[in-house]
């Protein structure tokens, strides 16, 4: 209950007031959870350290930087409902486009792939506002009450919820039709995923994107909203990957290969904006201090 009053209040704060003074308030918030949370603090900064192959010492200042994103990427999660189309077009730079429409015209749907990386719950609503037919697997949230406000944030512009216990047959149905699923690829919730090496540690990487290309015939399209300065974002789909194999291939190897390529492109837009890569947990099991120079 106490964690659903503070979205409550997170909500009304974000929306109550202009923009702009919305992002300074999150900031200042922002600073005070840094100072505060510790062990998350910590967490941050070891897995920046791991990304970008640097002492622990000089990612604190990057770890902040990403606390502050974390509080602006709140903001727009909790002002969703008032985004306009006027909004995409003077604040969003869209980019690669014709990667999705093209796989879109195939007839088979699109896995579309992003990470914890930006404001990538918005980059859902605003396909769905561009007229996409755009469905997002989500994990549920343990408190009912934050579970429905989660989920009325992502479905108030036209986006569909798949949760995770209805998962399977309502993805193969939203690639039947022809839509684009999204999925996020950097966390394996299921512990179920394939070891990989995630910025050269050994890590569970989901493999269900994999399979479900391999399953549908769906191309899989990375794609990132990314916050650009303050106000603005890039909103790219990148090309889509490589899932042509020879026929008769082994489909363990097909899906290990395919979940390698898309490793390697969220590996590419992490360390452009580590910033901007909101995991407040120890995401490797790897002393954080493992690349001290």
């Amino acid at each position: 209950m106490v964690f659903y009053i503070l979205y409550k209040i997170g909500y009304f704060l974000a929306n109550v007031l202009p923009l702009r003074g919305a992002y300074w308030l999150a900031g200042r918030f922002s600073d005070i959870q840094y100072l505060l949370a510790k062990k998350d603090r910590d967490a941050v900064a070891g897995n920046l350290s791991i990304v970008l192959k640097k002492d622990i010492k000089e990612c604190y200042s990057l770890a902040h930087k990403a606390f502050r994103s974390f509080g602006l990427y709140l903001v727009d999660f909790f002002r969703m409902p008032r985004l306009t189309m006027e909004d995409i077009k003077k604040r969003i730079r869209k980019e690669g486009f014709d990667n999705i429409d093209s796989v879109l015209k195939q007839g088979k749907g699109a896995i579309v792939l992003t990470c914890h990386i930006g404001s990538w719950e918005m980059g859902g609503v605003v396909m769905a506002m561009l007229g996409y037919d755009i469905s997002g697997v989500v994990l549920n949230h343990r408190h009912t009450n934050i579970n429905d406000f989660f989920i009325r944030q992502r479905e108030c512009k036209g986006m569909k919820v798949i949760t995770m216990g209805s998962v399977m047959k309502r993805c193969f149905s939203a690639l039947r039709k022809n839509g684009m699923l999204a999925l996020v690829g950097d966390r394996d919730f299921t512990n179920s995923g394939i070891t990989l090496d995630f910025f050269g540690v050994p890590t569970s990487i989901p493999k269900g994107p994999a399979m479900l290309s391999l399953k549908t015939g769906a191309p899989i399209v990375p794609v990132f909203f990314l916050r650009d300065e303050r106000f603005n974002y890039r909103f790219i789909y990148d090309k889509p990957i490589d899932t042509k194999y020879p026929e008769g291939a082994d489909k363990d190897f097909i899906v290990k290969d395919i979940t390698r390529k898309v490793v390697s492109v969220m590996e590419r837009y992490i360390r452009e904006y580590p910033e901007q890569w909101l995991v407040f947990r120890k995401f490797w099991e790897a002393p954080v201090n493992a690349f001290v120079i």
